[in-house]
């Protein structure tokens, strides 16, 4: 990430009306499946009409702050499992010399994939088993991942898990027309928010075309929450840091 001195900026703005917005994103499941038997419960579900994700935290863990998550995702379109693979290890290399991806096994409609970092892009280091099925009705990703390096009794417990585990919680089936309107109205509420961030950028004297914004983390606070939004638009990439009276600093990753 760019030093904080040389390529941030900072001026007040209001986002009240993006709050508004993009409430109700995040909803929890009472479905958890049982993994290794311990107190797993969803701290973060979003689903739209092309995925859906499910993460999973232990107590006392959150999605920002975990030390073990289990993630179930469900892509709505049966692409071939290499293909997948391919879109995936992209993914999760870009701007990370360090990581290391190891298919451990694979053919025509599943794939178990690990892979472990030294740490990028100002995060921990981390390793994650997951497992990858196609199906009629979409690709299904089931993964394990750790701080750190994962020690070898527990990647051998979860190879096991991974394999018994369902495929995910609920089904791959398309969205319900009550579903899809849902969908197509949170997904104009968040281009909103993504067009008053990117005003913001551009007030500051930065560049920003095409923006698209996702809610990377959001701290409650006794003033309200603290939030951190990721910018991304054509000429560069921006972490918005949005304060509880609706103050806002960027920087340029």
């Amino acid at each position: 990430m760019a030093d904080v001195n040389s390529r941030a900026f900072r001026r007040c703005g209001q986002i009240g009306a993006a709050w508004l917005l993009v409430s109700g994103i995040v909803a929890a499941s009472p479905d958890t499946p049982k993994f290794d038997g311990r107190g797993w419960s969803v701290g973060h579900q979003q689903r739209n009409d092309r995925q859906s994700i499910t993460e999973y935290v232990l107590p006392g863990q959150t999605v920002d702050n975990w030390k073990e998550l289990v993630t179930s995702e469900v892509f709505f379109e049966p692409i071939p499992i290499a293909a997948v693979l391919k879109l995936f290890e992209a993914k999760v290399s870009r701007d990370c010399p360090s990581l290391v991806f190891t298919v451990i096994r694979q053919d025509e409609q599943t794939a178990v994939v690990e892979w472990r970092d030294s740490g990028c892009g100002g995060w921990e280091p981390s390793s994650e088993l997951a497992r990858f099925a196609m199906e009629k009705d979409g690709v299904y990703r089931l993964a394990y991942s750790v701080k750190g390096s994962m020690k070898p009794e527990k990647r051998k417990e979860w190879m096991g898990i991974l394999d018994k585990t369902p495929l995910a919680e609920g089904t791959g089936r398309g969205l319900t027309p009550k579903e899809r309107s849902e969908s197509q109205e949170q997904a104009a509420r968040m281009a909103k928010v993504a067009q008053i961030l990117s005003g913001f950028v551009r007030q500051s004297g930065q560049p920003c075309t095409n923006p698209k914004a996702e809610l990377e983390k959001q701290t409650p606070g006794p003033a309200g929450p603290f939030s951190e939004w990721s910018l991304e638009c054509s000429e560069a990439q921006y972490a918005i840091f949005v304060q509880p009276n609706g103050a806002m600093t960027a920087m340029r990753r």
